[in-house]
């Protein structure tokens, strides 16, 4: 007996086991129908696979139910789901343990509330832009308005983005690349996933753009460091780089378009003109209508200063710092040994100028030689010696390819006693083993990495490079031998003969710092920074010697997992006195419960000497925060550093920015250097100097530099003037003391009761547990400073994954579960109660 087939009409809602719920569109010979599906479009299908679907009206009136207490809590809990995620204080009901400040709230309601969300965030540096922007995805997140979304980021912060993106919001991203999450080698990724982070460089390829374009729009795009978005004006010529042609193709592809630049405007104003053209090309004609009319560009700028920030009580947040300049000089056996380097270095950047192509390898061996030698003495002979095994293996493989056999088992003889010395090896049976092992293998890495040495210089941003690149790159330039000066080798013999022993005067001049402020508090938290591995150790080793029982714990490479575990043993009071960070402790590490810190070394980039200082001097330092820079002041390193400092002090003297204690006023210093580092290259500056002894043209260079970053300032201050500033109000208006939460945590009690669990209170208003019923316990706080100290304890907010749940589970709660009919206690009337969410696509 063949089944009977229900008696389809077009229009008629049906269902498919596999394809979902759809409707029917027209009825084919042969017991076919053509179906619009909601999740593939029109598909041709048998009618016997249909199945009729009653549609959402008749399924609420299908389920139609008796008023009681219990049903009537149940349409509650629905419709609290569906209002808690929009509440006017959703903001700071984050359960991300981040301290929330009152400017970064006001920021993300005016943009929630804005349409389109098209900004360019112009805060000052140190104000929390990561926070601000994780506070704005979760936002549009919680309100259902962001399913599409892409950062745009530097290659060297990709990683920084994703940790703090998902770790402390969990939001989900996935990073884009050959070495990341998702690639688009099969297919288009940008189809396919929602949430990406990717490096710009990585994007801006013509390819990568063509298949961008082809994805469906996306909801938000961010361009973070977006000051790199530039487009330069030559007489009547445009020239626009291949980072702002990507933000141009992709700004019409998205709905709302943030940039985060760091240096917002670098005194032009055609460049910053086209910057705010990308958010809306209609609001000036060019540049000069901008600067007559600036207070229209309060639709799309917003800027906040470190003056604005500060507590819900309108109280200053950010302490006080001290900055004091170390100046100290050389003894005679290392002003000798620097002499000769110098030599060394000169003689290095006058042969990469004569090599062509090859200016580049010799010239970045050169340039992180001499930032090592800046650091100290220990560490360049460190890296010389390294140096110096390479090329005599080099020389030995070069020997044996020429089937110089003499001069190949020469160099390897002197290959083992090198290896011996370096690590300091016996030569019994034993350690003649180990040097042979050694040996092997160093023979087998040169092999290996001669082309990933290449590879890392040529990628290596030379004039740009920050110290944490600095950093990377020290083992590179020991091991990059295919270039090299004549006779090298013999020169870095009589370097190391020259190299100083003992004690350096840089760490005497640190431990004496160190006994005067440990005389006054033995139990005194001490934050060093220096760029090398070969400084951390003869650092860590003084100090223990000199100060046996206080402890040192090293900050160095790796990833935030390590980092963190290092912070949280500096932290701990029974914990180590001292923390040693290298390059590497600059970001995502907060030191405030530290107000010292030595700057060991001073890394070229005077923003990146900034960052160190950001590690004490941020929101919850409650004391001064001490800062000493050591500066051997007869070294080139010392005078430029000297030089930059005089300049700014003379330019805040002018200006009325210089405090009682001599102090530059850190705004204007945050100004000045943001301007300068967009008009001078710290590394270029340094190898010019090398061979410039008496620094004639580098202080000619430096004070032009100089002058026009403060006229560029001066601009900048005088366009951004009618910009509307923070104003405690706008906060304290949105202030609910508190109603939020406590919204929440009933919302949490009654759903957690309607489903057999319970809530208990353990300490009145701060810490509950949720008993889900099931034995599932889950432990959390509502007060965000307890969470923060605890790590063991979560804090309750919209994404904490209780309140994702039970969200989850009421919003979805089926058509027949959301109607009552009867008397409701609390009205006078009989009748039906219903609750619906209706969603408008497309409204303007």
């Amino acid at each position: 007996m063949s089944a009977v087939i229900p008696d389809f009409k077009p229009g008629q809602p049906v269902s498919h086991p596999d394809l979902g719920e759809g409707v029917i569109a027209a009825l084919s010979p042969g017991g076919y129908a053509a179906v619009f599906f909601k999740s593939v479009g029109q598909r041709q299908v048998p009618v016997e696979t249909l199945r009729y679907q009653l549609t959402w009206e008749q399924r609420v009136l299908s389920g139609l139910r008796q008023v009681s207490p219990k049903n009537l809590e149940l349409l509650w809990l629905a419709l609290e789901a569906e209002q808690l995620p929009l509440m006017d204080s959703a903001t700071t009901l984050t359960s991300a343990k981040v301290d929330l400040l009152p400017h970064q709230v006001v920021l993300v309601h005016r943009l929630a509330a804005a349409s389109p969300r098209r900004f360019l965030i112009a805060d000052e540096v140190g104000l929390g832009k990561t926070v601000e922007t994780a506070l704005i995805l979760r936002e549009l997140a919680s309100r259902g308005q962001m399913n599409r979304t892409l950062m745009i980021v530097p290659a060297g912060l990709v990683n920084n983005w994703a940790r703090e993106l998902n770790e402390t919001f969990n939001l989900d991203f996935e990073i884009f690349g050959s070495e990341g999450d998702v690639t688009d080698r099969k297919s288009n990724a940008f189809a396919k996933h929602n949430r990406l982070i990717a490096s710009i460089d990585t994007l801006k390829r013509p390819a990568r753009v063509k298949r961008l374009l082809e994805a469906p729009p996306w909801d938000l795009v961010v361009f973070d460091e977006a000051h790199h978005l530039s487009a330069y004006k030559n007489g009547r010529r445009v020239k626009k780089t291949e980072n702002y042609k990507l933000s141009e193709a992709i700004r019409g592809h998205c709905r709302d378009l943030l940039l985060l630049p760091a240096t917002p405007h670098q005194g032009d104003h055609f460049r910053f003109w086209m910057l705010v053209r990308l958010l809306d090309p209609t609001l000036f004609q060019n540049e000069q209508e901008m600067v007559e009319s600036r207070h229209r560009l309060n639709a799309v700028v917003v800027r906040r200063t470190k003056a604005d920030a500060c507590k819900a009580d309108g109280s200053l947040i950010f302490a006080r710092r001290f900055v004091n300049t170390q100046a100290f000089h050389l003894n005679e056996d290392e002003l000798k040994f620097y002499t000769a380097l110098q030599d060394y270095l000169r003689d290095g950047y006058n042969l990469a100028e004569t090599q062509g192509g090859k200016n580049r390898a010799l010239g970045f061996v050169m340039t992180i030689f001499q930032k090592i030698a800046a650091s100290s003495f220990a560490a360049v002979k460190k890296t010389l010696r390294r140096r110096l095994l390479m090329l005599t293996i080099h020389e030995a493989i070069h020997c044996d390819q020429n089937m110089d056999v003499d001069g190949r088992n020469n160099a390897l003889s002197e290959a083992r006693t090198l290896i011996r010395e370096m690590f300091n090896l016996p030569f019994d049976t034993m350690g003649r083993a180990e040097v042979e092992r050694i040996l092997a293998d160093y023979r087998l890495r040169m092999l290996r990495k001669i082309q990933d040495a290449e590879t890392f210089i040529y990628n290596y941003d030379l004039h740009g490079a920050s110290d944490i690149a600095t950093g990377t790159a020290e083992e590179s330039a020991a091991d990059f031998v295919s270039i090299a000066l004549p006779e090298e080798r013999r020169r870095i013999y009589s370097l190391l003969e020259l190299c100083p022993n003992g004690v350096e005067t840089k760490i005497i001049e640190l431990l004496r710092a160190l006994g005067e402020i440990w005389r006054i508090n033995h139990n005194e938290k001490v934050v060093i920074f220096t760029t090398y591995l070969g400084s951390v150790d003869s650092i860590k080793e003084a100090i223990k010697d000199t100060f046996p029982g206080q402890g040192v714990e090293v900050l160095k490479g790796g990833d935030q997992g390590a980092k963190a575990a290092a912070e949280k043993r500096f932290k701990r009071p029974d914990g180590p006195k001292v923390l040693i960070c290298t390059a590497a402790g600059r970001e995502g590490i907060n030191l405030q419960f530290s107000h010292i810190l030595f700057n060991h070394d001073l890394p070229w980039n005077p923003m990146d000497l900034e960052q160190r200082i950001g590690r004490i001097h941020r929101y919850g330092q409650k004391s001064t925060a001490q800062v000493y820079n050591f500066v051997a002041a007869d070294t080139i390193e010392g005078k430029i550093y000297l030089i930059l400092e005089e300049k700014l002090k003379e330019i805040a003297k002018t200006l009325g920015k210089v405090d009682e204690n001599g102090q530059v006023s850190e705004d204007l210093r945050s100004q000045i250097l943001g301007q300068l580092f967009e008009r001078l290259s710290y590394d270029r500056l340094y190898q010019d100097a090398v061979r410039d002894p008496a620094l004639r043209r580098t202080r000619q260079e430096i004070e032009m530099a100089m002058e026009n970053a403060a006229r560029a300032r001066n601009v900048v201050l005088e366009l951004f003037q009618d910009l509307e500033g923070f104003n405690i109000s706008d906060y304290q208006a949105r202030d609910d003391k508190g109603a939020g939460m406590q919204r929440l945590i009933q919302f949490a009690a009654t759903a957690l009761r309607h489903k057999n669990g319970k809530l208990i209170e353990v300490e009145k208003d701060k810490t509950y547990i949720a008993d889900m019923g099931n034995g599932q316990l889950i432990r959390f706080t509502t007060q965000r400073d307890i969470a923060i100290e605890d790590e063991n304890l979560s804090l309750l907010g919209l994404e904490h994954p209780l309140i994702q749940q039970l969200l989850e589970e009421f919003t979805s709660l089926s058509p027949e579960a959301r109607a009552l009919r009867g008397k409701i206690p609390s009205l006078n009337n009989t009748g039906v109660l219903t609750i619906w969410r209706i969603e408008i696509q497309g409204a303007k």
